[in-house]
């Protein structure tokens, strides 16, 4: 179905094809642009937003307008309703598919928050409500994840019989550290709004819209080409602190500065 007008990227989901009955109706992802942001919404509220093959070729095609619109300067990415940011991978759907189609599902996720980990431009998760499996897996992918007081994290996929498969077990690693890694990964353990921004897995807890615009306003205040390339630097593994990198920072200030 195409969508209703340039600034509103909908993907209409069907019922062929798929596990679970979905009317014609609803739009899987509903994006809005306003005033530089391009809020991007995970749209299956009946089903806690999880994620199946239309939601994520719909998310692709929304976090694709963002790297190329000009007008974009920051990515926000939430769920439909109170209950959920994402509750992961839409179950039925993925023990429905077979051979390559496993295969697909699970570099269509890799590939899509890959994708939104590149972005130059500053990326944010609002997380409201449940963020589990594929869903904190989504999060982790952003540069910053603001939560609703409500919200709880959590990794479950082992103790379900199955295996983060879209970067989690990497990012949160990478992140995080092991130790918490392992907890969330390995234990399975499940965390509230204020344990999770106690580990810095959330960067902030909102109670209201004003904290999250606030949040978003001073992060476009920042130039984009000095965000960019902070944001490149700090994602250089392999950086050091002397020769080659060092110059490089006093070409990136210069850069930055001038634009």
């Amino acid at each position: 179905m195409p969508c209703d007008n340039q600034n509103r990227a909908c993907l209409a989901a069907t019922k062929t094809g798929s596990a679970l009955s979905i009317p014609n109706d609803i739009f899987m992802i509903l994006t809005e642009k306003n005033n530089g942001i391009l809020k991007v919404t995970l749209n299956f509220p009946q089903k806690m937003n999880c994620m199946g093959f239309e939601m994520l070729i719909g998310l692709q095609k929304a976090v694709q307008q963002a790297k190329v619109d000009e007008e974009i300067k920051l990515l926000l990415i939430t769920g439909a309703g109170e209950r959920a940011f994402s509750s992961g991978a839409n179950i039925k759907e993925f023990q429905a598919l077979t051979g390559e189609k496993v295969k697909e599902w699970i570099r269509l996720g890799n590939e899509v928050n890959n994708e939104i980990e590149a972005l130059s431009m500053p990326t944010v998760a609002l997380v409201n409500g449940y963020a589990m499996g594929g869903g904190l897996e989504l999060a982790l992918a952003c540069d910053f994840r603001l939560a609703t007081p409500n919200a709880l994290l959590a990794s479950p996929e082992v103790k379900n019989g199955w295996l983060p498969g879209w970067g989690g077990m990497t990012r949160l690693r990478n992140l995080f550290g092991e130790p918490l890694a392992k907890r969330l990964v390995l234990g399975s353990e499940y965390v509230d709004a204020q344990e999770a921004y106690r580990l810095g897995l959330v960067t902030k807890i909102v109670e209201e819209q004003e904290q999250t615009d606030a949040f978003l306003n001073g992060l476009l205040e920042i130039k984009g080409a000095t965000y960019s390339i902070a944001k490149s630097a700090l994602q250089n593994p392999h950086r050091r602190t002397d020769g080659v990198d060092v110059i490089f920072d006093v070409l990136a200030v210069q850069i930055a500065n001038e634009s």
